[in-house]
């Protein structure tokens, strides 16, 4: 079966679908493709699947149903609320400014209620966790095409945005990281789709469709130069290979590819200056200032504060007139926890992380066991879970895939 024939196939599916679901799923696509752009349409297509919810809730009368989805995940939804809760004392408390409460109450909205409308619209089945893959999938291929093609003609197609310093390929996306982590996850999906022995798939094709594209994504990864995501793929690949090997053994199909990887990787970075740069500095531990200038004044300043912090979005208002001023933010997960929230906000994020390790640690879901550990190890280097849409969102899916399994005990009621 071709990619064209089964995109036919698709498109007649969609058209036997109700009108719940068919909205459903072009607004959760529509919102997916948005968030690496952090426009306007994310915004909107935001408050359309919150307003679908409410209105598929009160067409069919769903209180009960909801109660009973909400208990499966009381203990994650009352920790998740905890922290927010601590976000607002700490802001209150601290010297946040104002703004600062219309975007925690934009984070309550944004993440936790789109986790939960989530849970509710896939146990209604609106949608399948098949089906969010193939556009997850989709939509990261799209925007490895759109690196691709930055990377020959010097802009993206989609925002007309030009190479980063250094000719590091930023895609649509604001910043090489988040554009590296995206590429990681696409990476990712294609590694785990090649080598599944499961049957698992979201097209009917050759494995080579999966093999393209692995190398595609890799080729953007390594052109973002963002090291943090380099540092996640092989954290991520190295445990994925321990599982397999442990379950399958080394087969030729994984001795070859490995091969072949390597002799790609090797030729990508023998050929080009900067990648090969970027490589030395990584192995010599060179941290843009991490480690000699931002997380020491952070930690001298959690000294100063250290139950409840200082309030969301306040490195800014720490760092003026600093030599960390002009960095953008912390870069390190653990240390934004403790200098916004404090330990007391620290230990409630904490202590989600662990609950969430805990619950994916388990032979169906070790796949999701290893790419979160692994973008939680990024998020020690780069990135934000106070501020970052992207990276915000990318944890929230990753909730989602790995608790609904929880759904599946139970087989929901079919909507009419």
């Amino acid at each position: 079966m071709n990619i064209l024939k089964y995109t036919l196939d698709l498109y007649k599916k969609f058209q036997e679908k109700n009108l719940f679901i068919k909205i459903f799923q072009t607004l959760l696509f529509i919102w997916i493709f948005s968030i690496p752009l952090k426009n306007s349409i994310y915004q909107i297509s935001t408050v359309l699947i919150i307003i679908f919810f409410f209105i598929h809730y009160f067409y069919h009368k769903q209180k009960t149903f909801l109660l009973e989805m909400l208990g499966e995940y009381k203990k994650l939804l009352i920790v998740f609320l905890l922290f927010i809760v601590s976000m607002t004392l700490s802001s209150l408390l601290g010297i946040s400014e104002k703004s600062a409460l219309i975007e925690i109450l934009k984070y309550f909205f944004r993440y936790l209620f789109i986790l939960v409308i989530l849970f509710y619209c896939y146990k209604q089945k609106l949608f399948s966790k098949k089906w969010l893959l193939t556009v997850i999938f989709i939509v990261l291929l799209i925007h490895c095409l759109d690196g691709i093609y930055q990377y020959i003609t010097g802009f993206d197609f989609i925002v007309h945005q030009p190479l980063g310093a250094s000719s590091q390929l930023t895609g649509a996306v604001y910043s090489v990281n988040p554009f590296g982590l995206l590429m990681v996850i696409g990476a990712s999906i294609s590694l785990v789709l090649f080598f599944d022995k499961n049957d698992y798939k979201i097209l009917q094709y050759d494995k080579i469709i999966y093999f393209t594209t692995l190398l595609m994504f890799l080729f953007t990864l390594f052109y973002s130069q963002s090291r943090s995501a380099w540092v996640m793929f092989g954290i991520f690949s190295i445990g994925y290979m321990f599982f397999y090997i442990r379950k399958n053994g080394i087969d030729k199909k994984l001795f070859y590819t490995i091969s072949s990887l390597f002799i790609f990787a090797i030729l990508l970075f023998l050929l080009d200056d900067n990648l090969f740069h970027r490589l030395i500095q990584l192995l010599k531990g060179y941290s843009s200032g991490r480690t000699s200038l931002i997380w020491p004044f952070t930690i001298d300043k959690i000294m100063d504060a250290p139950i409840l912090g200082y309030g969301i979005d306040t490195y800014k208002l720490l760092a003026y007139g600093q030599s960390t001023e002009k960095y953008a933010g912390v870069h390190n997960l653990s240390l934004e926890l403790l200098l916004y929230t404090g330990i007391v906000g620290f230990s409630i994020f904490n202590y989600l992380i662990w609950l969430t390790l805990k619950e994916s640690f388990t032979k169906d879901k070790i796949i999701y066991f290893i790419l979160f550990l692994s973008f939680i190890i990024l998020m020690q280097f780069d990135g934000s879970l106070i501020d970052s849409k992207v990276h915000l969102n990318i944890f929230i899916l990753i909730l989602f895939f790995i608790y609904s399994f929880r759904l599946d005990k139970k087989s929901p009621d079919l909507i009419k």
